[in-house]
């Protein structure tokens, strides 16, 4: 039997912004903290770095003999390739060939780069800005004084984005694969909730069962969900447990098809427990989760899955996806006017609704 996948034509991920790593990890690569560190994004080789006081993105691959740019070394303000000490500025325009200092740079001595910026502590790259119509995605906390916010070391999975996606937003699953650990397993049918495009992003709010036998650490309460297309989910909150705000910021790299680096950031007003009390709990409750979907094959969505009506979530997640798919391949216009033309289903009023 063969199985499509239901997105045939994955190029319109090119014109969002993706993590691609922290900025600690960029630091640790080298003694400098400038780097170079290499990076995938949708299966293209990319070097990561600080020059000039600026994060560059650009293809690892030396216009010369095609060696890693990543294996070289930040001199001054610029990236040295490692095999004949060609040196790149921020822009990638190749600046000296120490062996032919006095003959001109040829034109095509550049390596393409990328569009590149830091935000909440992770490095963002967008691989085609020519439509230059998507934002960095939104974290509720991050300019909110009363919350402590921790970046978790990013965690690798044999999945791709879509499933890792879908498995974060999927109230199902939580009595069979977190039983006792998020959930209680005897309430296994969630409610059917509308759900909002708004600027980008889905929006929707879960009223969790109370007085479920979870750990204090267990973020359950009123979950408000901010989802920035295609594969950021902010995840706001309200514990019943402390009657204050948690927020989870989680968001998935497509290293290709297959394969994800993810991300987790989270957020809690300021209190007395550990940190580690938290980043111990987020690692055992994706330890549950990596094998499962992991064994989803193909690791891409499918024409073939059957929905049913608890599946709402990702069944719209899915349709947003294939629209976003064929708009692009129509230009521009089509492809802002798909990602954010506003569709609301709830009665929630939105005072940052934009329209196209």
């Amino acid at each position: 039997m063969e199985h499509l996948p239901l997105i045939k034509d994955n190029q319109y991920l090119r014109h969002f912004w993706h993590p691609v790593c922290t900025v600690a990890e960029l630091e640790r690569a080298k003694p400098s903290s400038f780097g170079p560190l290499a990076v995938t994004l949708l299966r293209e080789q990319l070097v990561v770095a600080r020059l000039d006081g600026k994060y560059v993105a650009m293809r690892d691959r030396c216009a010369h003999r095609s060696a890693k740019l990543s294996c070289g070394q930040v001199v001054g303000s610029e990236l040295q390739c490692p095999y004949h000490g060609w040196k790149y500025d921020a822009a990638g325009a190749c600046t000296k060939i120490p062996a032919c200092p006095d003959s001109p740079i040829p034109n095509k001595a550049r390596v393409e780069r990328f569009d590149c910026e830091e935000k909440y502590g992770l490095l963002w790259v967008r691989l085609d800005s020519s439509f230059n119509c998507t934002e960095i995605p939104y974290f509720s906390a991050a300019d909110d004084p009363k919350m402590r916010i921790v970046v978790q070391e990013p965690y690798w999975w044999n999945a791709s984005a879509e499933r890792r996606w879908e498995n974060f937003t999927d109230f199902s699953h939580f009595a069979f694969i977190h039983p006792g650990t998020l959930f209680d397993p005897n309430n296994a049918e969630p409610p059917i909730v509308p759900m909002d495009r708004v600027n980008g992003q889905f929006r929707f709010v879960y009223e969790t069962p109370p007085g479920m036998d979870v750990p204090d650490q267990a973020p359950i309460g009123t979950f408000t969900y901010h989802c920035s297309m295609p594969f950021a989910i902010n995840l706001a909150v309200e514990k019943y447990s402390t009657n204050s705000l948690h927020v989870l910021f989680n968001v998935s790299c497509p290293i290709d098809e297959t394969r994800t680096k993810n991300f987790l950031i989270f957020a809690r007003e300021q209190g007395s427990d550990s940190d580690h009390l938290h980043i111990a709990f987020n690692d055992v409750v994706f330890a549950e989760d990596k094998p499962v979907i992991e064994s989803q094959w193909p690791a891409q969505m499918m024409a073939d899955e059957v929905p049913v009506i608890t599946d709402k979530v990702s069944v719209q997640y899915r349709k947003w996806m294939r629209e976003l798919s064929e708009a692009a391949r129509d230009g521009a216009e089509a492809f802002k006017a798909a990602l954010h033309e506003p569709v609301i289903e709830s009665e929630r009023q939105y005072s940052d609704l934009r329209t196209v």
